[in-house]
């Protein structure tokens, strides 16, 4: 009996290593067709540029990492480069693009956490750190 114990049990944890983790952070590989990243990478950026004292608006220039977790919802954590657009604070940023002269652009990097229950139409930015030393180069 012991034997079949020990061998249920080993079958038990090889298939659980072999699966994901609930509830652990997983890498998305291809975050520009993610729907959802993307939805939450849009609400962490306008978060961002409302909190800002700058009056221009700032684009997201790359994404360095991209990762997720369901928690009662999906927590999405982001680093991204941001740059500094021509368009100022209260205009449409469908058409804003970034600087291409690092001085102008000023890019800066950004880890951002966002909590996202759809079913109740609830989106939380939870976490935001940004380097206060702007990038040499990006």
């Amino acid at each position: 009996m012991l034997k079949v114990v020990f061998l249920f049990s080993g079958a038990l944890l090889g298939f659980a290593v072999s699966q994901k983790l609930l509830g652990g952070l997983e890498k998305i590989e291809d975050a520009g067709n993610d729907e959802g990243f993307q939805r939450a990478l849009q609400f962490a950026v306008v978060q961002h540029n409302n909190r800002t004292n700058d009056t221009h608006i700032r684009q997201v220039t790359k994404v360095v990492s991209a990762e997720s977790q369901v928690v009662a919802g999906t927590r999405y954590i982001m680093t991204v480069i941001l740059g500094r657009t021509g368009c100022e604070k209260g205009q449409p940023a469908g058409n804003c693009t970034v600087h291409n002269e690092p001085q102008q652009a000023q890019p800066y990097q950004c880890t951002f956490s966002v909590w996202s229950r759809p079913w109740l139409s609830d989106t939380r930015l939870t976490e935001e750190k940004c380097t206060s030393d702007q990038l040499a180069s990006e």
